[in-house]
Formats: C-alpha cells, sequence, structure tokens
C-alpha cells in the first residue's frame, strides 16, 4: 500500500484498536504495518488487539503478539459479542491521549492516519471521522448505506458523516458515555459529539482489498438492529438532554 503522507512531526500519543473476529490469516500483516506505522509516526504508541470470541487460531496468535511486542496488548472476549463490544473493551483499556480504531482485515493503510493527525492539529478538533473516496458500492451496498444516512438524520436529527476510522480524544471519548456494543457505536460516537457540542471533522480516505479472509459486511438484519438503536439513541439522548 501506499503511504499516504509525510508527518512533520510524531503525534505525542495514540492507541490503536483492532477488533479480531476469525482473522488469523490477515492479523500477522496487518500488526505489522499498524507496528511499523507506530514505530515511525507516534511518540508514545499502543496497539491493543481484542479477540471477539474468534473460533479459529486468532486467540492465540493474539496472546503471542502480546508476549513478543511490549506496545501490544492483548484483549479476549468470553464469546463473539459483535465489533461494538471489541472496541468498547479495547476503549476502556486506552491509555493514550488519543485513540483510533482500524479493521484487522487490512482495508484502512495505517498511513491513512496522517491525514487525521494533520485535520487535527489544523483545526483543534476533538474528533476526525473518514468517508471513503474509492470504495465502489454494488447497488445493493450503495442502497444500504444511503438508507442508513437517512435513517440517522431522520431519527436522530444529526448526519454522522463517517464510513471508516476515525480519531478522537480520549478524555472526550469518556466523556460521550457512548454505549452500544454493535456496529452502530461508529455512529453513535459522531453524533454525541456533535450533540455535545464538540468540533468534530471529516477527511476522506482510501479503503483497500481485504488482506485474507471474507468479509463481514452489512446485512439487511443488521440494518434493522442498527435502526432499533438510532430510536433507542433518540430516546437516550432526549433524557440526557432533559437531565443537564
Amino acid at each position: 500500500m501506499p503511504v499516504a503522507g509525510t508527518l512533520r512531526a510524531m503525534w505525542p500519543a495514540l492507541t490503536i484498536v483492532l477488533p479480531a473476529f476469525d482473522e488469523e490469516d490477515a492479523l500477522p500483516l496487518t500488526v505489522e504495518r499498524v507496528r511499523a506505522f507506530l514505530a515511525a509516526h507516534v511518540a508514545d504508541p499502543e496497539l491493543i488487539i481484542v479477540d471477539d470470541g474468534s473460533r479459529d487460531g486468532t486467540p492465540a496468535l493474539v496472546d503471542r503478539l502480546a508476549a513478543a511486542h511490549p506496545e501490544v496488548v492483548g484483549l479476549h472476549l468470553d464469546r463473539n459479542r459483535g465489533m461494538g463490544a471489541a472496541l468498547q473493551a479495547g476503549y476502556a483499556a486506552a491509555q493514550k491521549a488519543w485513540v483510533t480504531m482500524l479493521p484487522s482485515d487490512g482495508q484502512i493503510d495505517p498511513a491513512s492516519l496522517v491525514q487525521f493527525f494533520d485535520r487535527a492539529r489544523r483545526t483543534g478538533a476533538d474528533l476526525v471521522t473518514s468517508v471513503y473516496r474509492n470504495r465502489r458500492y454494488t447497488p445493493y451496498r450503495k442502497a444500504l448505506s444511503v438508507g442508513l444516512r437517512l435513517l440517522t438524520a431522520a431519527v436522530v436529527g444529526t448526519r454522522a458523516r463517517t464510513e471508516g476510522t476515525y480519531i478522537v480524544r480520549r478524555a472526550v471519548l469518556r466523556d460521550l458515555g457512548a454505549k452500544s456494543d454493535s456496529f452502530m457505536l461508529t455512529l453513535e460516537i459522531p453524533i454525541r459529539a456533535k450533540r455535545f457540542g464538540y468540533r468534530v471533522e471529516t477527511v476522506a480516505i482510501d479503503v483497500h482489498p481485504r488482506v485474507a479472509g471474507q468479509s463481514k459486511a452489512a446485512t439487511p438484519g443488521r440494518i434493522a438492529a442498527t435502526f432499533r438503536e438510532l430510536v433507542a439513541l433518540r430516546i437516550e439522548l432526549e433524557r440526557e438532554r432533559l437531565r443537564r
């Protein structure tokens, strides 16, 4: 993968969380790339790999990686609980001033984070989200994506402009109190950030083919579950507004 840019200065402190479910084939190369990026661009790095109840060799691989590299932390969920739950576990354990997530399948080049760093520095943003500029959607996937954005705006009243990863100040992430244990977490974080008045910026990044394994893409059932969570989030946000 091409390097996305050159950092003019090291980023001070960053935790990268990798949620991993049955990713034993993709994880070694992804971790190698992430570690190389952290060594080159982050002064105080941390990499947390969260095994989401994997059924293959991922749990043992996570333990080996954590034992071999001091900046790597391995966590295990007792069963497959979904991407949001894995991220929540990683975020709770994060120790650095800024936090981000990357997929374990290698579809997002760690070098893309350079754009997030630069945008945060220039604007003073508390959260930088991303959209994909090169993803080619099938008509089915495009309909699901557009429908989800419309549902978010209609139900919550805020458009969450995010498709890929994001970086967020750890103190802000904890203040947001995001609760979702599902895919909905990636929407809940920017929705809450905007509602709470934090500065949110967006960058465009490229998405790449998986390193290995099969896609665990969105399904109609997953979208339906997200809609139910959007409604629950709207109710929760209104309760929080009344309490403030």
